[in-house]
This record gives C-alpha cells, structure tokens and sequence, in this order.
C-alpha cells in the first residue's frame, strides 16, 4: 500500500496558524509516502509569503510533490508576473511546469494548471497547454504500462463538479481527460474550489476518479473546515480517501470514500 497525503489552498498570508501548525503534526503523524500540494501556497505571491511557505514544507518529514494555483503568481509585481511569473515559485518551492514523484508502485505526475493572465476578465481561470497533456500522457502511458498506478496532481479541476467545480475552470481539461484515460491515469488529484470530494468521472466512462481536496490552511473556507485528505492506494484496483478537519485545535475524522476497480471502471465500495 502506498499513502499519500493530499493538501491544498495553504493561502500563505491569510492561513491560520493554528490549523498550519496542527497540519504539519497530523501529517508527520501519518508518515505518508509522499505529500501531494495541489496549489497556491501563498495569497498574493509576495516574497513573504512563499518564504512562509517554503518553512511550513520543511517541517514536513516526507517527499513532497507541488504545483502552483492561480494565487502563486506576484498579484501586485506586474512586470515580474508577466515575464517571470513562477520565478518566486520555483525558488521557494519547486519546479513550475512538470514534476514527477514514485512512491512504491505509485506515480503521481504534477501539472501546472495556472496561467499568469488569461483574455477573461476572471484571471483565476486555468488552462493546460496541449503540448504538457501530451508529455503527461505519454509519461502515464509508459509508467502505466510498467505497471505503475498512475496519478495526475493540478491546481484547477478538470470537470464540472457537485461543489462549484466546472469545466470551464481549466481549458483543455476534457482533452486532458481524454488522453489520461487513453494512457492509463487512474486519478486526478485538485484543489482550488476549497471543497473536497471524490468520485468517479463520468466523462471518462469512471475510467478516472477525481480527488479534490479542501482548503487546507484555514483560509477563505467556504462552508468546510480546513482539510485534507489521507489517500491510500491498494494496487492498481483499490483507492481509499480518508479527509480530516481541523476542529479545535487538531484534525480530526472526516468522510471516508473507498472505491474498488472492476475491469477499467472505478465503483464505489459499499463495504464501508
């Protein structure tokens, strides 16, 4: 079994240190395989904040894998947004565009979902390019076929959602899901709404799950605490999602999804 926390929409600037502090306790405690942060470490971009940032994951024990949201470009440094819009990033954190993590027999593939302006007046919208789905798909096809679990981790999601998560969201996501089930991706994992869920994709004919976790720093919470969620991965045919929330002072048991794979559809595991 692989275990990989997933964690989200830290929104360093606005976090509450309360809920940081008692997250980096509930997931040393965990000891998982790998950490998985879909997004925007920090409010506004600001230098500040992404040296907050890159403190609260050096407190973290495991491997790390992590892309940027929406927010992780300089909000109020219009030239360094425009022409080096990850500079801040990729310094503090990680490499911007791809990242790679293999955690036993688990591959997760780390996509940046993120645009520094898009010709909308809503500039958090996301958009991948359809050259990076392609060198995620044929990762996924190669590892897939070493047989690998594979994973895709972005900020946006990539399909319209029960919690205010649409396909206009991210351009490209339906090619992207496309592609990724044509390759052997058997979940993605998102952030970015600050609420989680997950499920089988119905666009992907359940091909796909989708693991979408909360806002996991206390901030901008919209009617759910802050979480994340403990993923454990059975092989190639059983994923489990355990979320936690962060009540008085500590995160506590959430919700509990399980779903088993029969052929290459996903199903819900009744046997909770």
């Amino acid at each position: 079994m692989v275990k990989i926390a997933h964690i989200s929409d830290l929104h360093f600037g606005r976090a509450n240190e309360a809920a940081l502090n008692a997250l980096m306790l509930a997931i040393n405690s965990e000891r998982p395989d790998l950490v998985a942060i879909t997004g925007d470490f920090t409010q506004t971009g600001s230098k500040r904040e992404f040296e907050e940032a890159s403190q609260f994951l050096a407190s973290l024990s495991a491997p790390i894998l992590a892309v940027p949201g929406n927010h992780d470009t300089p909000v109020y440094n219009l030239p360094l947004r425009f022409l080096k819009p990850w500079a801040r990033f990729e310094k503090h954190i990680g490499a911007a565009q791809l990242q790679i993590a293999t955690a036993g027999d688990t591959v997760v593939i780390g996509l940046n979902s993120a645009r520094r302006a898009r010709m909308r007046f809503n500039w958090s919208y996301g958009k991948l390019s359809r050259k990076i789905i392609e060198v995620a798909a044929s990762i996924a096809e190669r590892e897939s076929a070493n047989g690998k679990t594979v994973f895709v981790a972005a900020h946006h999601p990539f399909e319209k959602g029960p919690n205010r998560a649409g396909a206009e969201i991210v351009g490209n996501g339906g090619y992207a899901l496309q592609r990724f089930a044509e390759c052997g991706v058997s979940a993605v994992m998102t952030g970015h709404v600050h609420l989680s869920s997950a499920g089988p994709l119905a666009v992907t004919q359940n091909q796909i799950l989708s693991i979408q976790c909360g806002a996991s720093g206390g901030a901008r919470e919209r009617g759910e605490a802050a979480g994340f969620g403990l993923i454990t991965v059975e092989g190639r045919d059983g994923v489990s999602i355990d979320y936690r929330h962060f009540d008085l002072n500590a995160y506590k048991q959430g919700r509990r999804f399980a779903f088993s794979r029969s052929g290459s559809e996903w199903e819900t595991d009744n046997n909770l």
